[in-house]
């Protein structure tokens, strides 16, 4: 089955710790000090759903958040913006399609479970590539209390205070890490999720408590455990790498909170243990 988790990482405190924290923290939020920074910059792992279980934000998350003076994300969400950029990047080549990419019995079941969940919009899945539509299953299955996932929520209380927004990646750029998955693997993949819808509510519901309790190595478990190594070096520990760089720059010009998904955070190639090897201090955050 296709990791929903996966979809929902990739598509979109004051108690301090002295010591970085490995597999046993529970916290999402991290300072970042020390080095050339003036002040001190924060870290804090987001997740991309819209349930109103995940915007249980700390007050220290907020003291940290409003300290900051510019709000990063991976992507800087301007819907105008975003929808020109990707407009290309979301289809497949000519002379391809979901039809070309499945046997007939498996595009009639896959185009009939995408009908019933997104109505008229199934036009768009023979064209769009498949992880889109897996995507946009998934975005249909989970609960949405919310108008906007987290890390969206983020930068509009940051607009709202008139903070700086910035991203750390481009659109191409996530664009051409999705495509390390080719076509017909991803096709597999959306036929897999099709053929197994409800096991994504206990997913989801695993991975909302592990985001609520902090669980970072679990969530990194979670999202990343059945992909082989090219896939997760272009999906995640490369982008950590400019990312890190990225963000760097920001911190050094600016106290920044740096709002990015949860995977991210943890592990020897992890956003937090990179900027350790940059000679930042990096601790835990505590409510």
């Amino acid at each position: 089955m296709i990791r929903i988790a996966l979809l929902v990482f990739y598509c979109w405190v004051l108690l301090a710790m002295p010591a970085f924290a490995h597999a046993d923290s529970t916290s999402l939020l991290y300072e970042i000090s020390g080095g050339a920074l003036k002040k001190s910059s924060y870290v804090f792992g987001t997740i991309h759903l819209r349930d109103k279980r995940v915007f249980q934000l700390s007050d220290s998350t907020w003291y940290c958040f409003n300290a900051s003076e510019v709000i990063a994300g991976e992507l800087r969400f301007d819907k105008k913006e975003m929808k020109e950029a990707a407009k290309n990047e979301v289809l497949m080549p000519n002379g391809i399609t979901l039809q070309s990419l499945l046997t007939a019995e498996e595009y009639t079941k896959v185009r009939a479970y995408a009908k019933s969940v997104l109505g008229w919009k199934v036009i768009i899945i023979d064209r769009i590539k498949p992880l889109f539509t897996s995507s946009l299953l998934a975005e249909e299955a989970v609960k949405s209390d919310k108008k906007y996932p987290l890390d969206v929520y983020l930068q509009q209380e940051g607009e709202k205070k008139k903070k700086e927004i910035a991203g750390l990646e481009t659109i191409h750029e996530q664009m051409v890490a999705i495509d390390t998955i080719s076509l017909e693997e991803q096709a597999q993949l959306l036929l897999d999720y099709v053929n197994n819808p409800s096991d994504s509510d206990a997913e989801v519901e695993r991975m909302i408590l592990l985001y609520q309790q902090g669980r970072l190595i679990d969530l990194y478990n979670m999202v990343y455990a059945e992909l082989d190594d090219k896939t997760e070096a272009a999906l995640l520990t490369n982008r950590n790498v400019v990312m890190v760089d990225r963000m760097e720059k920001l911190m050094l010009e600016k106290a920044t909170f740096v709002a990015i998904g949860s995977a991210h955070l943890p592990g020897d190639k992890g956003v937090l243990h990179l900027l350790q090897d940059k000679g930042y201090k990096v601790r835990a955050v505590r409510n």
